[in-house]
């Protein structure tokens, strides 16, 4: 993912074309290493007081469980730094409150971005540490470079990050298995697998920015398409019988549940479960 995130970083105008700020990659793989410097012409810190010095920005791409590694390597760093930079993670389920206790850091962002953020149609929910201080320019280079990948939304509480990997950070992953299941459908029905995966991945775009454009509700949207007896309404029927949304509805909060574990809190919610109080969807806050 973090390799991915360089080439449109690079040519976002908070980098490529603005007063030409430096970025800098730590990457311990010899074989990464030299395709990336290669690729896009930066340089690899092996040293990590001379890729931190004078920074504004860390950004942590690294696995979740790779992460006790790096803050013993960058905590001392950070530590002799007059003017800490800001510490942005993509790591999923790794709360905010351990990055600050381990860096001993209070200006950290946690963010989740998702695939598509590799060709700038990314969706990135992000937040900030409530007891960091940050100024208005640090929280605008946050949001600036979150959108050098797609959209992005800033949430008022970190709890909404977990909630948002099991909707667009794993989303895709959804989207690509229906994509599986009608290209496969398809050709079982004739169609060469080249023709059914455009008119599969065509009817899911188009139908995406028809939502988009048109802002209706997605039962309205599906109601306009099925006609009484029609060839829409047996599909929909088929589709409902097989339990389609509960199973959907199922796999999100499965998804929320494990992104909890893995930041050790309690995954005990959802349906079947310790139901969440309806207060805690009410003070849902963001920033566009």
């Amino acid at each position: 993912m973090a390799e991915a995130m360089i080439s449109p970083l690079l040519s976002c105008p908070i980098v490529g074309g603005g007063s030409n700020p430096e970025v800098r990659i730590s990457e311990i793989s010899p074989e990464i290493s030299k395709r990336v410097t290669e690729k896009f012409g930066i340089k690899n810190y092996t040293n990590m007081e001379e890729l931190v010095e004078g920074t504004d920005m860390i950004v942590v791409a690294v696995k979740p469980q790779n992460v006790d590694a790096l803050f013993s390597q960058l905590a001392p760093v950070l530590s002799s730094q007059k003017k800490k930079p800001m510490v942005l993670s993509i790591c999923a389920g790794v709360p905010i409150s351990k990055f600050a206790r381990n860096l001993n850091c209070e200006k950290i962002v946690r963010s989740m971005p998702n695939t598509p953020s590799m060709i700038q149609q990314g969706m990135t929910v992000w937040s900030k540490n409530p007891v960091g201080v940050f100024t208005d320019d640090e929280i605008t280079l946050c949001k600036n470079f979150l959108a050098c990948f797609g959209s992005e939304v800033m949430v008022s509480d970190e709890k909404f990050i977990d909630m948002a990997t099991s909707i667009s950070g794993s989303g895709p992953a959804y989207v690509f298995m229906l994509v599986e299941s009608m290209v496969d459908t398809a050709v079982h029905m004739g169609f060469s697998r080249e023709i059914a995966q455009k008119l599969v991945l065509q009817t899911i775009l188009g139908s995406t920015l028809y939502a988009i454009d048109t802002k209706e509700h997605p039962t309205v949207l599906k109601n306009s398409v099925t006609s009484p007896a029609g060839t829409t309404a047996s599909a929909m029927y088929e589709l409902e019988r097989g339990r389609f949304k509960t199973v959907i509805s199922d796999a999100v909060w499965a998804c929320y549940r494990r992104s909890l574990e893995m930041g050790e809190q309690d995954s005990n919610v959802g349906p079947g479960r310790t139901s969440l109080p309806s207060s805690e969807f009410n003070d849902f806050d963001y920033r566009r």
